[in-house]
């Protein structure tokens, strides 16, 4: 009998853990199975083209970006949305890992539960994507590249929707290059370089040193320095394009004078403009469409006063990410906070707060001072434009342009980050990329 008892036991923990193993299967099935079934070895639905298998991907109004037509990929009828999206939508081998097509696998080779990869009408349908992205303003923007590289990233601060995202280098999916990788032209083609790169800043740092000002000096409206173009500290100097004689903040971001930010860097002090620019974003990762993005960085720990001046101009060792700028200046135009940027669906509901909302009212008044009374409206067509421009400068290179800001149309609530490589400044070279996205939005 106690050999009867004994065995009966040893039955139950088996079938226990048998239960419990399917139970734990079961619920993996459910969570994961969609992710197991999309994964590179599955044979059934990739070959030498990883994305044969994938369902359709359409821009807001409906225009298709990618589809699979006789098992093969292909993607939309113009060039140059082709290549304006590339980093966006994704190649057919896989190799842009923060692509829809990469992100989104699990959903746009159509796996359900019941049917598996069995191809119905109703998973057909449940396999297509409409992204929030404007193919038409890509285009556009991607144009006015000229060939150029960078990133462009426009959105919405009110919604998230994300209109503009652009990478460049970039190729055609549909007619990709025998040497890419090989030939230097290019190196980085697989990277989004709005999400994963970052850059010298230049003058668009001043924003930042001026939210300092804001915080640690009370007088900040009212204080004043003089450039003469050019502002000794110790051994070394600050230079400046221009002379510019006594300035206000306001003045000197419309300026953009280098001379007045070095002296009130020394005046803020390394450590707190260090604390203010990680209060806003520095340092920190955030996220898109399940994408952790590359940070912006700043380190002014022991800091010398020339370091410490040129930083706060962005030279020196001072990096941002273009996405990164861009969800600055929504929280700017937003009163401080500004919501996830997002492709698909209705976003996920986070929001940053990336400074507070007095900070945000003074610099939404100088940037667009900025455009109204230092750049000119007409270089944007009419739109009421927020704005700061930077060029920073490259040892052997033509310097990094970029333009950061939003607009203050209420029925077009965009903010923006561009920055070309190897351009001839923010203003024109940059510039031309928002005015040309804002054109072409419909």
């Amino acid at each position: 009998m106690k050999t009867t008892g004994f065995r009966s036991f040893v039955l139950y923990i088996l079938l226990f853990a048998f239960l419990g193993g399917l139970g734990w299967f079961g619920l993996n099935l459910v969570l994961n199975g969609s992710e197991w079934a999309s994964q590179p070895y599955n044979g059934h639905i990739y070959g030498e083209d990883t994305a044969v298998s994938a369902g359709t991907i359409t821009d807001r109004s409906g225009m298709i970006l990618a589809q699979t037509v006789d098992g093969t990929r292909i993607y939309a009828e113009s060039e140059s949305v082709r290549r304006s999206l590339l980093h966006t939508v994704g190649d057919s081998s896989g190799y842009i890992g923060t692509a829809v097509q990469a992100v989104h696998r699990s959903k746009l080779v159509g796996y359900n539960l019941l049917t598996g990869l069995n191809h119905t009408v109703l998973t057909d349908f449940s396999s297509s994507m409409q992204l929030t992205i404007d193919a038409n303003a890509n285009a556009a923007a991607y144009n006015a590249f000229d060939g150029r590289n960078g990133s462009a990233f426009l959105y919405n601060y009110k919604t998230g929707e994300v209109l503009v995202k652009i990478s460049a280098p970039g190729y055609d999916p549909m007619d990709v290059p025998g040497d890419l990788l090989e030939n230097e032209a290019y190196e980085g083609v697989f990277l989004d370089h709005t999400l994963s790169s970052s850059y010298t800043p230049g003058s668009i740092f001043k924003l930042v040193t001026a939210a300092a000002a804001m915080e640690y000096l009370p007088d900040w409206d009212t204080r004043t320095y003089t450039c003469e173009e050019v502002y000794g500290i110790g051994d070394s100097r600050v230079t400046c394009l221009n002379y510019h004689g006594e300035l206000n903040l306001s003045q000197a971001l419309g300026y953009s004078c280098n001379i007045y930010f070095a002296q009130l860097a020394l005046d803020i002090g390394a450590d707190k403009l260090q604390e203010k620019a990680e209060e806003m974003g520095f340092g920190a990762s955030f996220s898109f469409d399940s994408v952790t993005t590359c940070k912006s960085t700043i380190d002014l720990s022991g800091a010398s006063d020339l370091e410490l001046a040129w930083s706060s101009v962005g030279q020196a060792d001072v990096l941002a990410n273009p996405y990164h700028m861009a969800l600055l200046m929504g929280a700017i135009a937003n009163g401080g906070k500004t919501p996830e940027p997002y492709l698909t669906g209705r976003g996920t509901g986070t929001s940053y707060t990336l400074t507070d909302s007095a900070t945000a009212e003074a610099l939404h008044s100088m940037m667009r001072n900025n455009v109204a009374n230092y750049y000119g409206d007409y270089l944007f067509n009419g739109y009421t434009l927020c704005a700061k421009t930077g060029t920073a400068e490259l040892d052997g290179k033509n310097p990094n342009c970029w333009i950061v800001g939003f607009s203050d149309d209420a029925s077009m609530p965009y903010a923006f980050a561009v920055c070309v490589q190897e351009g001839t400044s923010g203003l024109y070279t940059a510039g031309q990329v928002v005015a040309a996205a804002l054109d072409a939005i419909s």
